[in-house]
Formats: structure tokens, sequence, C-alpha cells
């Protein structure tokens, strides 16, 4: 059986006393929403965190937990960055630090300074005289000589102090007093009529030196960037982000300092916690490098090598693949907006990796916010973690030699800057031959990664991976809701080589639905027989989600739909926005093809029992009502014929709306159960009357058509009647429920 350990920083020291299994979890927290505010651009968020440092034991996984809540859960209606969720949108790094190790920044200083002057010089060692022709008193011309003023030329060298964390040191090596070799002879006007090179003695070039200043090496194990708060609510628990920091294993061991910061470290609550599943890795992470500090510096800095320069790394010797993980992130008004080209390069030569930095913002799960934050930017969007770029270079290298990395930036212009943190992952071989893994499920689930395209009643999707060396060709998937003790079976067959990932979407018979429930919902997946054989790691092929169900919807109803003046082409006025409904398996059911701009659609809708998608596109990736155009609003509502709006949908959605919603006739019975109750009036005004045998239960639920819960009543065992008051709830479809079973739909008038 799993289990999960739980530990506080300060608490975790015991653990060596306890025994892990694979399968179980320890769970480390670092941060909690409870912490005393500091303010936005305050301090970093700072702690000691105790990690597991048992030699004795592996993990197959380390996964970090995000969660991120307005203050006090409250909505930010006023602007500010200290309450609530913060107006602007700041960086918010997350590092682990490790003292142990160094990190190192290259500077550059001039070898000489010299007074006056700043480039190369000849001189002359001995002075130097001016010549200025006057006239005495008498009215004759005398000529008359001076000695020029000696440059101060004083000379640098560096100490350094490699393989410490001393930072290099610049010395003075000399301080010598020259002259420039030229002599001036000036006329009695004192315009210059000569000039004359003296003997030099010397030339003085002046180079840069190359110095290192040197800190305990800070891992940048998070990029992330906060949202735009105004009206944002993110919950009273706020939402949670898991990311997979497994390549950083040979630093989470034992007591690491953890810190935030960037500017946004203080504008919301924040919650981290560090979750250590025990097993077997699907290859063990030997070393992790650094192989420049995360900084942020302007492209010309970057292109004339003053920052992120080429730098030697030492390939691990006995390592059997190589990584290069990189996160670039761009600032200032080009930086952030304009996509630019970046490379890394393996000692020299062509350019091995080079792509743009830029991601697109209008799929936002985080939406909408109370900003822009459906421009697309350089390698991040507000409220979401940056972009991770990996490269494999196993290729490319070789173990126990030095090999040269640079990173660059091709062109950029105007007010450019790049946060970069790049490191070099070392990896052993394979631990598995034969293992096949789930690594998320992407429908039905709650994970806000996933929130665009979820509550579902379609067809289930997940990621499968191959975690073993052997090529995956085929798959046995198992998948159920809740506690149904019959199961769906799939078949998957392809060919995944190590590492390799796909989505598989799973047949949605109408049997995996029978066991919903109003609220508390878990959907279950398990993978057996690759390649129709024994899976050598089972730990990996188990898989659950909490979620909630899709709304019910009566077979007719209306679409009121509005479009705003955004258009595809001014000339046929053609709108930006566009609907259509699917069924389950993807056939259209209703489309509205082209609609005219500035016009309001009304169209009455009837479907038959079952799963439909409702999808809405905007060309133009800014929704239909988005604050920072010049397009108007637009609307899309659902409407109950003869009664009030079903579904109301925020226009401010980016790129699409996807929405999956069930039909049934609206005063048919959903009995799910065997349960003998009487409820009545159906539809109903007032109230709900529901009689029958409460002796082993414990619960009554109303939820309405999207799953929430609107009235709860604790059962009086020995009361045989129990009514539930609607007068203040708005007419529509509503489910009662007996300890989490739905036992039948009501209609309040």
């Amino acid at each position: 059986m799993k289990k999960l350990f739980y530990f506080l920083t300060a608490m975790f020291l015991i653990m060596g006393a306890m025994a892990q299994n694979p399968g179980d979890t320890i769970v480390v927290q670092t941060f909690d929403y409870s912490m005393t505010y500091g303010q936005a651009w305050g301090p970093p968020r700072d702690t000691i965190a105790h990690f597991p440092n048992n030699p004795n034991l592996t993990f197959e996984k380390i996964i970090m937990s995000y969660s991120m809540r307005c203050k006090n859960g409250l909505v930010n209606t006023s602007g500010g960055n200290n309450i609530a969720c913060g107006e602007w949108d700041y960086n918010c790094h997350t590092y682990i630090h490790d003292s142990t190790r160094i990190d190192s920044i290259m500077h550059k200083t001039p070898s000489h300074t010299i007074t006056g002057l700043a480039t190369s010089l000849y001189y002359s060692s001995v002075p130097v005289y001016n010549y200025f022709y006057t006239l005495d008193s008498l009215g004759s011309i005398v000529l008359d000589s001076i000695v020029t003023d000696a440059d101060t030329i004083v000379e640098f060298g560096i100490s350094a102090f490699p393989g410490t964390l001393n930072h290099d040191v610049i010395d003075t090596l000399s301080t010598s007093f020259y002259w420039q070799p030229y002599s001036y002879t000036y006329d009695t006007s004192g315009n210059i009529i000569a000039i004359d090179t003296v003997t030099i003695s010397g030339m003085i070039t002046i180079n840069d030196l190359v110095y290192y200043k040197r800190y305990p090496m800070a891992f940048q194990i998070m990029s992330f960037v906060t949202p735009y708060g105004i009206g944002l609510d993110l919950g009273p628990n706020g939402k949670t982000w898991y990311f997979d920091v497994t390549d950083y294993a040979p630093v989470f061991k034992g007591p690491k300092r953890i810190t935030v910061s960037g500017g946004g470290e203080w504008q919301e609550d924040m919650d981290i916690k560090f979750l250590f599943i025990v097993g077997t890795p699907t290859r063990n992470v030997l070393e992790m490098q650094q192989v420049w500090r995360p900084q942020e510096h302007g492209y010309n800095t970057i292109m004339t090598n003053n920052a992120f320069e080429p730098r030697n790394v030492l390939i691990h010797p006995y390592a059997s693949a190589y990584k290069l993980r990189t996160t670039i992130t761009g600032h200032g008004q080009e930086g952030e907006f304009i996509p630019r080209n970046h490379y890394l390069n393996i000692d020299g030569g062509a350019q091995e990796y080079i792509w743009p930095v830029w991601t697109e913002c209008a799929e936002n799960p985080i939406y909408p916010q109370g900003g822009t934050w459906i421009y697309d930017r350089a390698g991040w969007c507000p409220g979401q973690a940056s972009d991770v770029r990996e490269d494999d270079i196993t290729q490319l290298v070789t173990p126990g030699q030095i090999h040269n990395i640079d990173y660059g930036v091709s062109s950029a212009a105007g007010n450019s800057n790049y946060w970069v943190s790049s490191q070099l992952v070392s990896y052993g071989e394979p631990n598995h031959s034969l293992d096949a893994s789930i690594i998320d499920i992407l429908s039905p689930t709650n994970q806000i990664l996933h929130v665009r395209t979820n509550p579902i009643c379609s067809k289930p999707k997940i990621t499968i991976q191959n975690t073993g060396n052997t090529p995956l060709t085929s798959l046995q998937i198992e998948y159920w809701v809740n506690g149904a003790t019959s199961h769906e079976m799939y078949q998957w067959n392809g060919n995944l080589n190590f590492l390799e990932k796909e989505e598989v979407e799973l047949p949605d018979p109408a049997s995996l639905w029978s066991n919903i429930a109003a609220s508390n919902n878990l959907f279950h997946t398990k993978i057996a027989l690759p390649n129709n054989a024994s899976d050598q790691y089972s730990f990996n092929n188990v898989m659950s989600s909490s979620f909630e169900s899709a709304p019910t919807y009566p077979n007719t109803f209306a679409l009121w739909f509005q479009t705003n003046s955004g258009v595809v082409n001014s000339l046929t006025q053609v709108s930006e926005s566009s609907w259509e409904f699917f069924d389950s398996n993807g056939n259209s059911i209703y489309s509205s093809g082209d609609l005219i701009s500035n016009t309001q659609f009304r169209d009455t809708l009837t479907f038959n029992n079952g799963c439909y998608i409702f999808k809405v596109t905007d060309t133009d990736d800014d929704g239909f009502d988005f604050w920072a155009n010049n397009d108007g609003g637009g609307m899309a509502r659902f409407r109950e014929i003869g009664a009030s709006w079903l579904k109301s949908f925020d226009g401010d959605f980016g790129r699409f709306i996807h929405h999956e919603f069930r039909v049934e006739d609206a005063l048919a019975n959903s009995e799910i159960n065997t349960l003998d109750f009487t409820i009545f009036p159906n539809p109903a005004t007032n109230e709900i009357i529901i009689t029958g045998d409460f002796t082993n239960l414990s619960k009554l639920i109303l939820t309405d058509n999207l799953g929430r819960i609107v009235s709860t009543i604790n059962v009086e065992k020995n009361n045989t009647t129990h009514k539930i008051d609607i007068r203040n709830l708005a007419k529509g479809i509503y489910f009662i429920s007996i300890d989490n079973k739905v036992i039948e739909k009501v209609v309040k008038q």
C-alpha cells in the first residue's frame, strides 16, 4: 500500500527512523500560505529545508508542488501589488542553493588605467617639453619651454582563486609616470605650429583582464511569472501546479537553502512542497552541473560574450547520456514582445541548436487576467511557468573530456534583456529494459494545466511514456470512475522509443460514466502487459485524478451569440469569432459558419441524449470581450427555453472556449442506483420532498447543472421525509444525491 510521509522542514531529521517502501511519498514543506507577508519587490522568501539524505533510499521522481493564492483568498478590485493578487506580472524564481558547489560570474576590467586616456599609448620615459613663442617687453620674439605633465599609468593583475568561494582579486602591479612622446610648438597667438615626435620608449596596450566572482551555487528550479491580478480569483485554496524536478536529484539532499525572488515573491500567498516518490528512477541522475549562474543581461552584453561567455565543461566520465536544460525569458519592450533566435553551441563551428524563444499566451489556463495576458511573449506568459528547453547532446560529447558550451542570441535591438538559466544533466543507463508509465491524465481532471478542456463527458485522455530501453509497441490500458466494479479496457498499439511519449484517447462507452457522483469524483487508470509481456516496474503503472462532472442541459435550448467588431476581412465584415457543436466522436452537429461582425444571433438547438462539445474559436486570439483593443464586446450564452440562462461564457477567453456537457430529457429520472425513494413535486417551485428509508444514510445534497453544491442536509435517520427549500434558487435543472449517489434530476420552475 502506498503511504505518504509529511514533514515540515524542521521535523524532517526524524525521517531516518521510518521505513519507506516503493510507491510511498515523502513530502517536504518549505513555504506555506501562513507566512508573514512581505512587500512586492521586497527581500526574497528564504528558508532552510531538510531533504532526504539516506544513501539507501532512491526516488522514482521528485515533484515540486507549487501553489499560489490571492492573499487571504481575496480579489483585487482596486489595483496595487500588496493586496489579494498583485496588479502586475513579475518574475518569481525559485532556487535551491548548494554551498558545496560553486557558481561563478565572469567580469572584465582594463589591464591599465592611464590619466586622460583609455586606449593604447606610446610613451617616453624621459620628460617631454612643449615650446612657446612669446614677446618680451621690448617686443622681441623669445622661445620658452615648459615640461609637460606626466601621465599616471597603473597596471593591474588578477589573483585568481578557482575552486573556492573567494572572489578573484584585482591587484595593482605597478604605478608609473610616463610622458606622451609628442612635443608641441605654439606661436605667439597660442596656435600649434609644429608637432615633433620625441624618442619613444615603449607602448602600453590596454587589454581586458578576466576575473570571476564566486557564490554558493543557486540552481533555478522554477521560473514563474505572476498573473495580472486585478479581478483575478484563484479561489480560497488557490491553484496548484506540479513540476518534475527529478533532474535536480543530486542537489535535493540534506539541508538546503530554498529562496524565491525576482519581484513577485510576495505578491500572492505561496505554498511550495517537494514530493519524493520512493522507488527506482527511469535512469539515475549522476550529476547536475550549472553552466552559467542564472542572470539577466542586455543583448549587447550577450552578443559580445561579456555574459554567458563560452565555457569549458568537464563531461561526467561514467554517464551514458547528457542533456542541456535551458530556460530563457525576454524582458524590456523589445525583448519581451519580439521573437528572437537563440542558440546553444558545442565546441564552436555550426550552431547545433537554434530556436525562436517565443510563447503563445492566448491558451493560458489562468484566465481572464486584469492585464494584457493574451499577448505572446519571449519564453513566458503571465500566470504560468516559463518554457524549459531540453537538448540531448550525448552524440556531441565524450565522457571524461572537456567540451566548450556557448549560448547566444542571433540578433536583437532596443531594450532587449534576457534571463538565462542553463544546466548540464548527466544520466546513467536506463534502469529498466521493458517498462511503460503513465505520466499524466489530461482529462478528466481538475489540474490547472488542463482546465481549458475540462470538465468532460467524452473520451478520457492520458499520456503514456516508454521508460524502458526496449521499444514499446503495445500496452493494455484499464480505466474506470470511482469505485466501479466493471472496468473499461483498451489495447494501445504504436511504437515508442526510450522516453518518447504519446497522448492516448480512450473510448467512452456509457458504462464508463454510469458510476459518476455529484461531487468528489475520481478517474483511475492502470497499464499492463507492455509488448504483451511483464512490466519490470509496476509502481508507475497506476494514476488517479479528481474531477468535476460535466454540466447537464435539456434536449432543447437556445444559443445566444453576439459578435464584436473584430473582423477577418474588413471588406466582407466576417467576424473573427465562430462556434461549432460536436458529439463525443468528433462529428460536427451544428456550426455557425462565417458570422457577420457586430451582430446578435439566436439559434434554438435540439440534441439527442448524450455528450456534446461546444467550441468557440477567435482567429485573432483576443476573445470577443478584451479590454485592450477596439473591438467592443460580444457574448455566448445558453438559455433554457422559456426560462433562465443555463450558462454564460466569459468573453475574455483568448483563443478558444471548450465546453462539454450532457443532454438528457428535462423530466426524465436519472436513477443510478436501486435506492427506493419518492421525490415530488417535479417540477417544483418552493420545495422538494424526499420520502424513503434513511436509516443507513447520512447526507442529502442538491447540486446545480454545473455540479456546484447549492444545498446540503444532514439526514435524520428516524425520519422518513426530508425537505429541501428551493425558493431562493434560480430556475433550472438540479440533481438530488444521497451520499454522493445521484438519484434524480429535478426542475425548479
